[in-house]
């Protein structure tokens, strides 16, 4: 399984772009992240637009549901990118944090 970092870059209103970084010579648990020697491997763009999170409303997904699938959706989209199974070392809490910030605003009118 690779070890993964997930670096967002600032996020617009609606999306936010995520850098997809590995540890080419492994991760060291001893080193803080940028400490680390890293290689970004892809980008991928997580979209929260209110088009979006209403098209996961129609389909009759709860806040809880919106989240689980917009978490399913990136480990499978990073996956396909990696082309191995991954484990997130760095970022993934920052990440979601702003998905359930972002996706939130429009469960909560």
């Amino acid at each position: 399984m690779k070890e993964i970092m997930l670096i967002c870059e600032p996020p617009f209103f609606n999306k936010v772009d995520v850098q997809v970084c590995d540890f080419p010579q492994g991760f060291d648990s001893s080193k803080t992240a940028s400490e680390q020697s890293t290689r970004m491997r892809c980008k991928v763009t997580v979209e929260f637009a209110e088009a979006d999170v209403e098209l996961l409303k129609r389909q009759g997904m709860s806040f809880d549901e919106a989240i689980e699938y917009y978490e399913k959706w990136l480990y499978d989209v990073v996956k396909l990118h990696l082309a191995s199974d991954w484990e997130c070392v760095f970022g993934h809490e920052e990440l979601m944090n702003l998905i359930k910030e972002r996706v939130g605003r429009y469960y909560n009118e």
